[in-house]
């Protein structure tokens, strides 16, 4: 398994065993508010600044793109880049963060992110690895697998191997999958 990703999965495990993220979920789901990902990236800094790994973080920190493989645009911004003690200095893990109700939408939607991040330039930023992470609803994490296996399929890429995490939220109806 990839260093970066096993950093980034204790990462969210500790972040989603809080009980309050849990309850805000249910409160989420219960008064069916939209448009909560700006709550969770705020909630997800403040869990960040505060870890006992002390990683260094960015939020939405601009990354040029390969202008060869991007005329539309010359920058993204990914929800997070993450650097844990003891990497090398100016080596990130990327994180983009995705929510949405329906699982195979919310997949959909972290496929387009990794296509966009895929054009990232080399030089711009050491962008070691990069990450998706989204929030969907509960379903059997067997059905979570094949929905993401198809995903991978349906795009023509190679399905993500041992490097994917599917949880459910403590005290709540969600779900949270990384690939």
């Amino acid at each position: 398994m990839n260093p970066d990703f096993e950093y980034l999965a204790e990462l969210l495990e500790d972040f989603f065993r809080q009980r309050r993220v849990g309850r805000a979920l249910s409160i989420i789901e219960d008064q069916d508010i939209t448009g909560w990902e700006v709550w969770f990236q705020i909630e997800f800094a403040n869990f960040l600044s505060q870890h006992d790994s002390l990683p260094e973080w960015w939020r939405e920190w601009p990354v040029e793109l390969d202008r060869r493989k991007e005329k539309a645009s010359t920058f993204c911004r990914p929800d997070f880049i993450v650097r844990k003690k003891g990497w090398r200095k100016e080596s990130y893990a990327a994180l983009e963060v995705k929510q949405h109700p329906d699982a195979g939408a919310c997949f959909s939607n972290m496929m387009r992110d990794i296509t966009k991040i895929s054009k990232v330039r080399v030089s711009a930023l050491d962008i070691r690895s990069f990450w998706v992470l989204g929030i969907h609803r509960r379903r059997p994490k067997a059905e979570l697998r094949d929905l993401i296996l198809s995903r991978f399929e349906s795009a023509g890429m190679d399905p993500p191997g041992a490097d994917v995490i599917i949880r459910f939220i403590p005290g709540s109806n969600y779900a949270y999958s990384m690939f």
